[in-house]
Parts: C-alpha cells; structure tokens; sequence
C-alpha cells in the first residue's frame, strides 16, 4: 500500500466515523466537567454542613445556658438556696443508700439501726414500716438468726443517682421529691446449687423527704416501689 492510499484510508475511516468520534470527545468533555463540578459540589456541601453543625452547637450552648439562668432565677425568686438544694441532695442520695444497699439479713438490720441513729427515726416513721420493715428471721436455742433475707437470697443496691426535686419551700424547710432506682436480685436457687439461674427486679421508688436549716431530716414518706423484673439462667 502506497503512502497516498493509506491516507485516503485514514480520512475515509474518520469521514465514516466522525459522528462517533466527535460524541467520544464530548462525552469526555462532558464528564471531565461533571466530575470537576461535583467535586466542587460536594466540598462545598461539606462546609456548609460543617457550618451548620458549628451554628446548631453553639445555639444548642446558648440555650442550654439561658435555661439554667432562668431557672436559677425562678428559684431565687422563690427563695430556694442553691447551696441548700446542693447539701441536701448529698444528705438525700446518703440517705437512699444506707436505705436500699443491703446483701444479707444482718447488713439490712444494721442498715435500719444507721437509718435510724443517724436521721433520728423511730419505728412507728412511715418510711420504716413502708419499705423497710423488720427483717423475719428464725432463731434457734442458741440464739442464731437465720433471716429470710438471707433463705430467698435477696440483695438489694441503688442504680444510677436518684432524681431529687425541691417541692415545696416554707422558712428554711424544703421538702424534696425523689424517684430512686433500686436493683433487686435473687440468687437463692444459684445457692441451692439446683440451677444458675437468678431473678433481677428494677424498681422505682418515689419518696418524700423534709430538711430543714439544720439539715434534720423529717416527714418521710413514699410510694411503695414499682418495676420489672427480668430472669436469667
């Protein structure tokens, strides 16, 4: 083949395939541009996401502060002592503590007796006979207590910080609402060795407390507690 045929073979190939030709080209074109653009688009999509996340924090902060603001105005405007609401909360987590951690017959009785020598309560207080009654037990001759505390297994453990309000303030003297979360488990049959399976209850306890200026704590009272209670094993 002559150099002259091969280049009207050349320019026969492209006049057969310019229209193919010219659509590659600008299909090339098309998507060289299409990738530049959204790339383009996507980083600014990206700032301006950035931006609104920073925008939505800082009014999420803003707000979170104003709400505390008006709140400690609404209680200043009460009366309600920020330092009192802060001593007595500790007094009252104490409190629900010795309450509801307990394991055996013996640590629920020592538990009463510090309830009771360190709040100044007695037997006839609602609270005692509502959600910490005496423990039954048996005793034999030689004066050994055998507690169904200690027979059923139960141990008993407060779950996350209770949630504690002021309800009402008169003269120095706050009552507080608190809703406690106590964990009850039973590991009798785990003891009894018949199987590993064991019993957890999640209960809510409301309660109602008074403290006065001189941190006494008086007027116990509550709702008996109320849950779910899951097996295991």
């Amino acid at each position: 083949m002559t150099e002259q045929t091969a280049a009207s073979t050349r320019r026969g190939f492209f006049r057969r395939n310019l229209s193919v030709l010219v659509t590659a080209a600008v299909l090339t074109v098309v998507a060289t541009v299409a990738g530049v653009t959204w790339g383009s688009q996507h980083a600014a999509l990206a700032g301006q996401e950035a931006q609104i996340n920073d925008v939505e924090g800082h009014l999420a902060g803003i707000q979170k502060k104003n709400a505390e603001q008006v709140n400690a105005d609404v209680m200043a405007a009460l009366g309600v002592s920020q330092n009192r609401l802060s001593t007595d909360g500790e007094r009252i987590k104490s409190l629900l503590s010795m309450a509801f951690t307990w394991d055996s017959g013996q640590s629920y009785e020592a538990a009463r007796e510090s309830l009771k020598s360190r709040f100044g309560l007695t037997e006839n207080e609602t609270f005692l006979k509502s959600f910490m009654p005496p423990s039954r037990f048996n005793e034999d001759s030689q004066g050994r207590r055998y507690y169904y505390i200690d027979t059923v297994g139960l141990n008993s453990a407060l779950g996350a910080d209770p949630d504690i309000e002021v309800v009402d303030v008169k003269a120095g003297v706050y009552t507080y609402a608190a809703l406690a979360d106590v964990e009850v488990t039973s590991d009798a049959v785990t003891q009894n060795k018949s199987s590993k399976a064991s019993v957890t209850a999640h209960r809510h306890a409301l309660l109602f407390v008074t403290v006065d200026a001189q941190g006494k704590v008086s007027n116990l009272s509550g709702v008996p507690a109320s849950g779910e209670t899951r097996h295991s094993g």
